[in-house]
């Protein structure tokens, strides 16, 4: 054997990479030589997506009627091979729920080795899944280690007599886990889970999907976390009044290492908790504006603060907007109504293009979505006046939703103006009216874009396909990918067969089907 299949580095990067074939490939490696076996067992139980091959460790347990229970006469079994084994467990999924006889988490908290702490059986663990439905308490002992750096927690927003087992857990995690950096959870928090999540600070990444449960003592506790850099929130319910007030007697600074916002909320909301974040700190921004009754939609305030807020430092930026609307109903004005309903009637504007403007001063913005059921009017010359701003742009996605009954939108010329003020696109989504696409009306000094690779329209394709092609052959000789909506597959599809001709085929092409 090659001396360098001994050096316990180079084979646990080789096994890292023979795990990708299978938990056979690992077990036939551990079983090769003493120097393969320590390396090829901890791959081979590093992730776990149940409790039940620990379980299938302890002598005396087996299977019966679809739970696990001891039937061995000793109660005291050895446990060295379920230490041997749990000891190299790093990541668990509880997937699908076990059912366990009391008396084997009897067992194993009488059998723990002496340097254990009382409620960790598994001491390698690092990240851990668990939901309401399997979340009991010999799920929860196994899932509990100092080690623990993650947690993914999904409670559901059914109401529950009873949950004291989380709460047990949590206070273990809090206790244990010192090292705890990333949390997620879902579901409704009552008072006690929520007052423990609340004391988490030293957590670096948030993700809290509460609903109601998260209240605004909640929210202006987590806002004071020293060291949150990432933080997705849902707080569409907290009254903008009762949180303004919050942060008016707060004496703390809010947000201080925050660099990651995923928030959805309604505009007065968001704008408000966008004001609060430290001056160009944000790197990532996801925004996701929420219907709310008696709360009108207003953009203004909301685009103000990123660009004011993060113009030296957002370089991804989503924003969405979905609403339910009966497409029947929309009229050819800039406003659309919903209506008739048994309220007053509502009505939802687009994104006024006075207001989207003024991201214009993110200087280093490199990503921006935007994902709206009602897409903003937008011009060839408004696009220019919003991207000229944007030099690092590489992700440009305007949405796959056509303009309804809009007095303006992009044309084919727009992908001229693409070409020459974002050298650095990469991928790009827009829907403008192709009709009348044709490469003669390039400019001749317009220069070629060569990092775009793949372009989506959200339109009908045109007529002439193979003008198309050569329109872009002629823009984009880099491009790689041509789609278009479901609807249209059969038009992009022939767009597609085109653009694999290189430019002097497709020209020759669109000369034989000229009419003589």
């Amino acid at each position: 054997m090659q001396r360098a299949l001994l050096i316990d580095e180079i084979i646990r990067h080789i096994f890292h990479f023979s795990a990708e074939e299978g938990l056979a490939t690992l077990n036939a490696l551990a079983r090769c030589c003493r120097t393969w076996e320590d390396p090829a067992l901890d791959y081979l139980w590093t992730r776990l997506s149940s409790i039940a091959p620990l379980l299938k460790l302890i002598p005396g347990v087996e299977l019966a009627n679809r739970m696990y229970v001891f039937q061995a006469t000793d109660p005291t079994p050895d446990l060295t091979r379920f230490h041997f084994y749990a000891s190299r467990v790093k990541h668990i999924s509880h997937q699908r729920k076990v059912q366990v006889h009391p008396l084997i988490l009897s067992i194993l908290r009488g059998r723990l080795l002496p340097f254990t702490h009382p409620t960790v059986m598994l001491p390698s663990l690092r990240s851990v899944k668990l939901s309401m439905y399997n979340c009991d308490e010999i799920h929860a002992c196994l899932s509990i280690s100092g080690a623990l750096s993650k947690l993914d927690i999904d409670l559901g927003f059914k109401t529950r007599t009873s949950n004291e087992h989380i709460v047990q857990y949590l206070q273990d995690v809090v206790k244990t886990a010192s090292d705890l950096q990333h949390l997620s959870v879902r579901g409704s928090l009552t008072g006690p889970l929520m007052g423990l999540v609340s004391s988490m600070c030293n957590i670096h990444t948030l993700s809290l999907r509460l609903g109601p449960s998260l209240t605004t003592d909640a929210l202006l506790a987590i806002s004071s976390f020293s060291n949150l850099s990432e933080l997705e929130i849902h707080v569409g319910h907290i009254a903008g009044d009762d949180l303004s007030a919050a942060f008016a007697e707060n004496n703390t600074p809010l947000f201080p290492s925050l660099t990651q916002l995923h928030i959805r909320a309604h505009t007065p909301l968001l704008a408000l908790i966008l004001d609060k974040i430290p001056i160009d700190a944000l790197n990532a921004l996801h925004i996701e504006a929420e219907e709310t009754v008696g709360v009108p939609v207003a953009w203004g305030p909301v685009l103000r603060n990123i660009s004011t807020r993060a113009s030296n430092s957002l370089r991804d930026l989503t924003i969405e907007h979905h609403i339910e609307i009966d497409e029947t109903e929309l009229d050819a004005s800039s406003a659309y109504t919903i209506g008739p309903s048994l309220g007053p009637v509502k009505t939802n504007t687009p994104i006024p293009f006075s207001d989207l403007q003024t991201l214009g001063s993110l200087r280093h913005l490199s990503k921006f979505v935007l994902d709206t059921t009602l897409p903003p009017a937008i011009s060839d010359e408004n696009l220019t006046t919003l991207i000229k701003g944007w030099p690092e742009l590489q992700y440009l996605d305007l949405g796959s939703a056509s303009p309804v009954s809009q007095a303006k939108s992009l044309t084919f010329r727009s992908l001229c103006t693409l070409a020459i003020r974002t050298p650095k696109l990469i991928s790009l989504v827009v829907a403008p009216e192709l009709k009348g696409c044709d490469p003669t009306t390039i400019p001749v000094d317009t220069p070629s874009q060569h990092t775009l690779t793949r372009l989506t329209f959200a339109c009908a394709p045109p007529s002439d396909s193979v003008k198309l092609a050569q329109y872009l052959h002629r823009l984009f000789p880099m491009l790689i990918e041509v789609d278009g909506l479901p609807e249209h597959e059969e038009g992009w599809s022939e767009v597609r067969n085109v653009m694999r001709l290189s430019p002097e085929l497709c020209h020759r092409f669109h000369d034989f089907l000229r009419p003589t």
